[in-house]
């Protein structure tokens, strides 16, 4: 069922991409399964992926690489309540605590990007400098 929705969106995400590579329609991929990510990709190029499940829900970095294209582009990870909540959890409560919330946003934030951008392709992004 997944393959023939994802044969839909791709057609009219190509048919709107004109010069860019990805069209005006998008998809909404889980972290928490990355064969399929990586499958959808692939069956996508064309179609911008929101990948949700990544953090608190057990999606990591090596997970979501998948999704994005070679180049490093194509895909939104999103971590809400890992970077929300990151005061409440470990080790951001022992770094900052409770009341140094913005802190622990900003680690978990950080910590995020670093972990993206060694194991995926949007690490290239950094290191050419965009």
């Amino acid at each position: 069922m997944y393959r023939h929705v994802a044969e839909m969106v791709e057609s009219l995400a190509s048919s709107t991409a004109s010069s860019e590579p990805y069209g005006a329609v998008g998809a909404v991929v889980g972290a928490t399964y990355p064969r399929e990510l990586t499958e959808l990709r692939t069956a996508m190029p064309h179609v911008l992926l929101l990948v949700p499940g990544y953090g608190t829900q057990g999606g990591q970095a090596a997970d979501v690489a998948g999704a994005f294209d070679a180049k490093g582009f194509g895909a939104l990870v999103n971590n809400a309540r890992g970077i929300n909540f990151a005061h409440s959890r470990e080790p951001y409560r022992s770094q900052f605590g409770e009341a140094n919330w913005e802190q622990a946003v900003e680690a978990a934030t950080k910590d995020m990007i670093a972990q993206l951008a060694a194991h995926t392709p949007a690490g290239k992004l950094q290191s050419s400098g965009r």
